[in-house]
């Protein structure tokens, strides 16, 4: 079983030296009261009645000794807990990625896209908290406290009782509250994924909103989110805020009692005789418990919110991905004319509703072009979603050169396949490196040929650095026909086997579209091409209608417009005279 904390094996060494570090800090932090006390009860006596001051300078200059090696133990702990968390939150941030990236759409919508952003940015940081919070305090403050408890004995038995005390109530309001807010911390974290959510859903939407002057809308819903988010964490702050002041109460409780023994003077088995240092080093062992209690309770809300973090992240990574890529077949080029795709009686759903894609039979075979029409919502797109297996089918087979698909690794199916979808992403770069994606070997002479086919080289090579030019954020410097041009491009490096234009020529004009699907069949590519316009298509060795995820049609293009009522309609209504 796969779990976050795995991520600090290489680390262990840094969880045994580190605290060790820690406990020698602790140790001349013990010892340094002792000294204060020498000096109160020792030094100032001999220094005022005999003027002798080395009962002050010596000790002093001890103290001074112990606190520069404390500082120096604080330090190579701070580093060891640094190395540790950082490079445990880089493993695990880069194992989180890895299995993000190789997921389908299925496993991307069952998580959702603001809860994959949370778990790569705020779990990961809460998990490097925890690491070096152990590193760094989890030895520190139990040793401070225990020692501090021990050293109260050894001045007097009854400051010792004590301090025994309120260790155990400490600990016991700490747990009360913890087990309180660590509920309330699960709805923050809920709610600060819903916000997160919302601002990508709205980030990427932001046109669309201002288009349509849903602003203050889109602002309503985001305030009420993040007045749910401010609610649920003022719950859990006032919650926790409780430790600190009642702490800090019990601990002067102990210190006023510490005084009355010092001043105690009855009569009877209880009659101490603390000195003046005594009760100096007290108080600072008692403050010193309470320095480490209030760390102690920091490190436990870390460790709450770690613990948190962590099933959730072990929850993702022993999430078991709805495809199972455990094929290897990996196949050599067909011949010409051969079978290279076949749906047999395919059929999917989501969710176990109605079918989505029903029934599907559906074949390419190698150098034809094939045509794929129907409306919008018809299922075009999923049908190319389940031969990419970014779905899984549920009923019925696919064929991939003869092999059913489910025995392919999917990376060399896909290494087969060139997809161009309606709207392209670039990456920020060159012409060249977002080339480079669709082939990562491909020469210059490729890509500027590829470029040609797609038409997209009529305005690359007006650029004085050509390939070289930059490509912004998604290609925001090219305009909707340019970027689709380039997709081509690169879907026409990408593709071995086959080329997949998805409704990727509706930004070109007609006469661009037709001169790139020319251009495409010269070169004997075998080619889908999936439409709402009828003029791209009708050109194709067959043609299937698709309509409420069922082919409802096959044939030329004249068969169809003879025998078939929607191909006839979806034609007469693209060339209707207006």
């Amino acid at each position: 079983m796969e779990k976050a904390l795995h991520s600090t094996k290489k680390y262990i060494p840094y969880f045994i030296i580190g605290p060790l570090f820690k406990v020698i800090e602790v140790i001349f932090e013990l010892l340094t009261p002792f000294l204060m006390k020498y000096i109160v009860d020792e030094g100032f006596n001999a220094g005022t009645l005999d003027n002798d001051y080395t009962k002050i300078i010596y000790p002093g200059l001890i103290m001074i000794a112990f606190a520069v090696f404390g500082f120096c133990s604080t330090l190579v702990c701070q580093k060891l807990a640094s190395i540790a968390s950082q490079g445990t939150g880089t493993e695990l941030r880069n194992k989180i990625y890895r299995k993000i990236i190789n997921f389908s759409n299925s496993d991307i919508e069952h998580f959702g896209k603001g809860n994959l952003v949370n778990l790569l940015t705020n779990d990961v940081n809460r998990i490097q908290s925890v690491v070096a919070m152990i590193i760094r305090l989890v030895i520190r403050a139990p040793i401070l406290v225990i020692g501090s408890v021990v050293c109260a004995f050894l001045i007097d038995i009854y400051a010792g009782i004590i301090f025994v005390s309120i260790v155990p109530l400490v600990m016991f309001i700490y747990f009360l509250i913890l087990k309180i807010s660590g509920k309330q911390y699960k709805k923050v974290q809920k709610q600060n994924d819903k916000i997160v959510e919302k601002t990508n859903d709205d980030i990427s939407g932001i046109k669309a909103i201002k288009s349509f002057n849903n602003e203050e809308k889109e602002i309503n819903e985001y305030e009420q989110l993040t007045s749910s988010y401010y609610f649920e964490s003022k719950k859990a702050i006032l919650t926790n805020e409780l430790i600190n002041p009642l702490t800090i109460f019990i601990v002067n409780v102990a210190i006023m009692a510490v005084i009355y023994l010092a001043t105690y003077t009855f009569k009877s088995p209880f009659v101490v005789d603390l000195r003046k240092g005594d009760v100096v080093a007290l108080i600072s062992y008692l403050n010193s418990i309470l320095l480490a209690l209030i760390a102690l309770c920091n490190l436990i809300l870390v460790f709450v919110k770690g613990f948190s973090s962590n099933a959730r992240i072990n929850e993702f990574l022993n999430y078991k991905e709805v495809i199972d890529n455990k094929g290897k077949c990996i196949k050599d080029l067909v011949e010409l004319k051969e079978n290279l795709v076949k749906f047999n009686d395919v059929s999917l759903s989501f969710n176990n509703e109605n079918n989505v894609l029903n029934h599907i039979d559906f074949e390419i075979n190698k150098g034809e072009t094939i045509g794929l029409i129907g409306g919008t919502g018809s299922g075009k797109t999923l049908l190319i979603n389940v031969l990419e297996r970014f779905y899984d089918f549920n009923e019925g087979e696919i064929f991939y050169k003869g092999i059913n698909i489910k025995d392919y690794d999917i990376s060399s199916l896909r290494n087969d396949i060139g997809l161009v979808s309606q709207k392209p992403h670039f990456l920020k770069g060159t012409i060249k490196s977002n080339m480079l994606i669709g082939k990562s070997d491909a020469t210059d002479e490729e890509i500027i040929e590829a470029l040609k086919m797609s038409k997209a080289y009529e305005f690359v090579s007006k650029y004085d650095d050509l390939l070289n030019h930059e490509v912004l954020e998604n290609g925001k410097n090219f305009s909707g026909g340019q970027k689709q041009r380039l997709a081509i491009a690169r879907g026409i490096l990408r593709a071995k086997e086959l080329l997949i234009l998805d409704d990727s020529t509706s930004a070109l004009d007609y006469l661009t579209d037709k001169e790139v699907r020319k251009n495409i069949k010269k070169n004997k590519m075998t080619t889908l091409i999936i439409s709402q316009r009828c003029s791209s298509i009708k050109d194709a060795d067959r043609i299937y209608i698709i309509e409420h995820g069922e082919i409802v049609g096959v044939g030329t293009h004249k068969q169809l417009l003879k025998n078939n009522e929607v191909y006839k309609e979806i034609y007469a209504s693209q060339t209707r005279s207006k």
